[in-house]
C-alpha cells in the first residue's frame, strides 16, 4: 500500500472514532433511500406453489411469510429462515383464530 494511501485510511479511521465517541461529527455521509418496494414489507400466511428444491419448501404447504418486494423470508423444511421469490407463494386470508393456532404450532 502506497504511504498516501495508508495515510488516509488512517486519518478516516481517527475521524470514524471521534465520531463514535461523540467527539465531532462526519465531515461526509452517505445516504440511501429505500425504494417503495424495499421499505413495504408484510406477514401474511400463504400457499407455496413453487419450488426449486422439494426439500426446503413443500409444494400445497402452509407457511408465514415476511414479504418484502419481490421477495418472501420463511422458515424452510430445513429449519432457518430463507429467502425466496415472492412468485413462489400465494397469500391466503384466514380467520383470525386459524391465524392463531398456527402461529402456535
Amino acid at each position: 500500500m502506497k504511504k498516501e494511501d495508508f495515510e488516509g485510511l488512517k486519518q478516516s479511521v481517527v475521524e470514524a472514532g471521534k465520531v463514535a465517541r461523540g467527539e465531532t461529527t462526519p465531515a461526509r455521509e452517505f445516504t440511501r433511500e429505500a425504494s417503495e418496494s424495499e421499505a413495504t414489507t408484510s406477514k401474511a400466511f400463504a400457499v407455496c406453489v413453487e419450488t426449486d428444491d422439494a426439500t426446503l419448501l413443500v409444494p400445497r404447504k402452509i407457511y408465514e411469510i415476511e414479504i418484502t418486494g419481490e421477495y418472501a423470508r420463511v422458515i424452510d423444511e430445513a429449519g432457518e429462515s430463507g429467502v425466496y421469490p415472492a412468485g413462489f407463494f400465494v397469500t391466503i386470508n384466514l380467520p383470525a383464530e386459524v391465524q392463531q393456532i398456527i402461529a402456535h404450532l
